[in-house]
C-alpha cells in the first residue's frame, strides 16, 4: 500500500509545482509519522486534525487566509485536485482527498523559509516535521518520526 500512497504524493505534488525527491519523501514520512495511513479523523479526545496528515482545521483555515488567498497557482492546483473553497464541504473535501492532503502537507513545509533536508537524512526530516509540521508543542517526537519510518518499506 505504502507505494501507492507514494504514486499519489508524487501526482499531487507534481499538481502543485512542489515536486522534488527530498519533498516527495518528507511528505510520506510525514503520513507515516502522523497516522501512518490509518486514521481519517484525528486520535484521542478533543483531536480535531482530519486525514492521513492529520491537518488541524485552524491551519488549514489559515492556510486558505494567509497563503492561498495570496497564491492563485497553488488555489487552482488545489481545486484541480478537488478542494472545494467555500461553503460548508471544505473539510470533507479534505478528507476525502488524499492527493488534496498530500498538497496541503506539502504547501504548509513551503510556507517555512529553510529548504527541506535531503531525502536520505530521515533524522534531519524528523527534525524539520517536528519543527515545522508538528511543532514544538505537539505531542509527536524525532524518534516516532524515525521509527514509524523504518518499519515499512519505503523506497526514496
Amino acid at each position: 500500500m505504502i507505494q501507492e500512497i507514494k504514486e499519489i504524493v508524487e501526482h499531487a505534488l507534481y499538481k502543485i509545482d512542489c515536486y522534488s525527491d527530498d519533498a516527495l519523501a518528507l511528505v510520506v514520512r510525514t503520513g507515516m509519522a502522523e497516522s501512518g495511513y490509518r486514521a481519517l479523523k484525528g486520535y484521542g479526545e478533543g483531536n480535531p486534525a482530519i486525514g492521513f496528515w492529520q491537518i488541524e482545521p485552524a491551519t488549514l483555515y489559515d492556510m486558505m487566509m494567509n497563503y492561498l488567498n495570496y497564491r492563485k497557482k497553488y488555489r487552482d492546483a488545489l481545486e484541480g485536485l478537488g478542494m472545494e473553497f467555500r461553503g460548508d464541504d471544505i473539510e470533507i473535501s479534505v478528507i476525502s482527498n488524499m492527493a488534496v492532503q498530500a498538497a496541503l502537507c506539502r504547501l504548509h513545509y513551503r510556507r517555512d523559509r529553510n529548504p527541506i533536508p535531503s531525502w536520505d537524512d530521515i533524522e534531519a526530516q524528523g527534525l524539520y516535521w517536528k519543527r515545522v509540521y508538528n511543532t514544538p508543542k505537539g505531542r509527536g517526537t524525532v524518534k516516532h518520526f524515525v521509527k514509524a519510518n523504518l518499519k515499512d518499506d519505503i523506497i526514496f
